[in-house]
């Protein structure tokens, strides 16, 4: 499935690789510092606006409330199989004893 494709797309930044319109560069404004921007190009991978929902989906944040949940349930799964095969052990150990 693809979720977008490489464009190239406009964007305000510093001078290098700004775009020429009959000799000059185009002015898109000043940065925080006070220095010119100005229109300049870059390659960007766009997303399909029909996989949109599918990235913001993956892409949240780690729930580390629910990662404990799942390590607690699978530790204690674990203790929980060992004790038993523990057990099983012992009760198989002592019939054949007898």
């Amino acid at each position: 499935m693809v979720a977008g494709s490489v464009q190239t797309i406009a964007v305000c930044g510093p001078a290098f690789g700004a775009i020429n319109v009959a000799g000059r560069s185009i002015s898109c404004g000043t940065d925080v510092n006070g220095n010119p921007l100005y229109v300049t190009t870059m390659q960007a991978y766009v997303l399909d606006p029909s996989s949109a929902a599918y990235i913001d989906a993956i892409a949240q944040p780690f729930d580390y409330v629910q990662a404990a949940g799942f390590w607690g349930l699978a530790f204690t799964t674990i203790i929980s199989l060992w004790l038993v095969s523990h057990g099983a052990g012992a009760i198989v150990n002592f019939v054949r004893r007898a």
